[in-house]
C-alpha cells in the first residue's frame, strides 16, 4: 500500500483492497445461495417423483469449474444429479458460441464498436480491433447476399406480403438528409409459416422499383403466388400485374379501416368503439358469402350515420375479400400487412441506436444483417 510523505494512505488503493475483499465475499455467499437453490429443486422433483409413483433418487454432485456470471465468476459449484432410468438434469445445457456469432450479435444488438471491444477485453482478456469487427460483419454480410441469391422452390409460397418501412439517410458535408424507403417481400408459405424473401432500397415506392423487386423473385423461382398483400399502394398492384397476372390482390384490412375512419364523422366515444367492432367481426366469417351479407348489414345500420364511409366501403369492398380463398385456420396472416410492419417496429427501435444509414446499399446491408441477428437469435 502507497503512504506518501506526510503518512497518508492512497484513497484509491485502499477501496481498491476493500472492494476485492468485498466482492470475494459476495461471490462466496452468491455461490452458497446458488447451491442451496439447486439442493431445494433436487428435493422438490424428488418429492414430486414418488407422489407419480416413479423411481427417483439422488445421485450425488458434479462440480463445474467455472460460471462466468456478471458479477465475477463461480468456481466449483456443486451441482446435484438426480437419476431415474436414465440421468435427469437439472440445469439447462450450457450452448457455447463462436467468437464470430458474439461480435455480431453485439454489434448488431446496438453496442459501438469502442463498446464490443471494451467488452472483449474486460471479459475474454484478448486484444480486438474495430477492424475484426468490420471483417465479421463483411463475413454476415456475404451470408445475406448468398441467401438473397438462393433459388426459391417452385410453389412453396402461396402468397407474398409486401410493404416499404421509410427512412431517412444520415447527412453529410457533401449532401443533406433524404428520405428513403426500403421495399420488402415476405413469402407466406401453406399452413401460415412465412419468410423474409428478398428487400429493395429505393428513393420511392414506384411501379418500377418494385417491378425489379418481383422480377429477381421471378427470376430465383417464384414465378407465381395466388395472392399479393399490400397496403393498397397503386406501384404495387401495377407491378404485380406485370410479373404475376394471375395473383389476385387484397387490400390491407387495417389500412382500409383507417381510410374508412378518416372519412367517418366524429362519433361519441362508445359509437366509435361499436363501429370498431361491427366492422372487425365482419372478417371472422366462415366464408366470403357470410362475409358479404354481413358487410351488406354493416352498411345497411351505418348509412344514415356516416353515408360518405358507407360509400367507400362499397366501393372497396371486392378488394379485400380475396383472403377467404384460403384455409381459415391460416388465412387470417393475409388480411393485413402486419407479416412484415409487426417486425418493422424492431428494426425502427434498432434503427434509432445509430446515427443512420449512409445511403441506400448501406440500408439493404443494415436490414440484412439485422434478419440475420433475428434468426440467431430464435433459432
Amino acid at each position: 500500500m502507497t503512504v506518501s510523505l506526510e503518512g497518508r494512505v492512497a484513497l484509491r488503493e485502499l477501496l481498491a483492497q476493500a472492494w476485492q475483499q468485498v466482492e470475494g465475499q459476495a461471490l462466496e455467499m452468491l455461490k452458497r445461495a446458488v447451491e442451496g437453490l439447486l439442493v431445494a429443486e433436487r428435493d422438490h422433483r424428488v418429492a414430486e417423483a414418488k407422489q407419480r409413483g416413479e423411481k427417483v433418487y439422488r445421485w450425488g454432485y458434479t462440480v463445474r469449474k467455472c460460471w462466468t456470471t456478471l458479477w465475477g465468476s463461480l468456481e466449483q459449484v456443486r451441482v446435484p444429479r438426480l437419476r431415474g432410468r436414465e440421468e435427469i438434469g437439472l440445469v439447462e445445457r450450457y450452448e457455447r458460441h463462436g467468437l464470430d456469432q458474439m461480435l455480431l450479435a453485439l454489434t448488431v444488438g446496438g453496442l459501438s464498436q469502442r463498446k464490443v471491444v471494451g467488452w472483449v477485453q474486460r471479459f475474454l482478456g484478448g486484444r480486438l480491433s474495430p477492424a475484426t469487427i468490420g471483417a465479421v460483419l463483411e463475413q454476415a454480410q456475404q451470408e445475406v447476399e448468398q441467401r438473397r441469391n438462393e433459388p426459391i422452390p417452385a410453389r412453396r409460397y402461396r402468397a407474398i406480403v409486401v410493404d416499404g418501412i421509410y427512412l431517412r439517410y444520415r447527412r453529410s458535408v457533401t449532401q443533406a438528409a433524404r428520405q428513403g424507403v426500403l421495399l420488402v417481400v415476405v413469402g407466406v408459405r401453406d399452413g401460415g409459416g412465412f419468410e423474409v424473401l428478398d428487400w429493395q432500397a429505393a428513393p420511392a415506392e414506384t411501379t418500377a422499383d418494385y417491378e425489379a423487386l418481383f422480377t429477381r423473385l421471378w427470376q430465383r423461382g417464384l414465378q407465381s403466388v395466388e395472392l399479393i398483400v399490400s397496403d393498397g399502394v397503386p406501384s404495387v398492384v401495377s407491378a404485380g400485374q406485370m410479373v404475376y397476372p394471375a395473383a389476385r390482390h387484397q387490400l390491407c384490412l387495417a389500412h382500409w379501416f383507417r381510410n374508412l375512419e378518416a372519412v367517418t364523422p366524429r362519433f361519441p366515444w362508445f359509437q366509435r368503439k361499436r363501429f370498431r367492432r361491427e366492422f372487425w367481426w365482419i372478417w371472422e366469417a366462415e366464408n366470403e358469402r357470410q362475409a358479404r351479407e354481413w358487410a351488406r348489414r354493416f352498411c345497411a345500420r351505418w348509412r344514415w350515420d356516416a353515408p360518405q364511409m358507407v360509400e367507400k366501403f362499397q366501393f372497396d369492398l371486392e378488394e379485400v375479400l380475396a383472403f377467404f380463398a384460403f384455409p381459415a385456420h391460416w388465412r387470417h396472416r393475409l388480411r393485413t400487412t402486419n407479416l412484415g410492419e409487426g417486425w418493422f417496429k424492431h428494426l425502427r427501435r434498432y434503427l434509432s441506436r445509430f446515427p443512420g444509414c449512409r445511403n441506400a446499399e448501406h440500408s439493404e446491408q443494415v436490414l440484412g444483417c439485422f434478419l440475420l441477428a433475428a434468426e440467431s437469435m430464435h433459432r
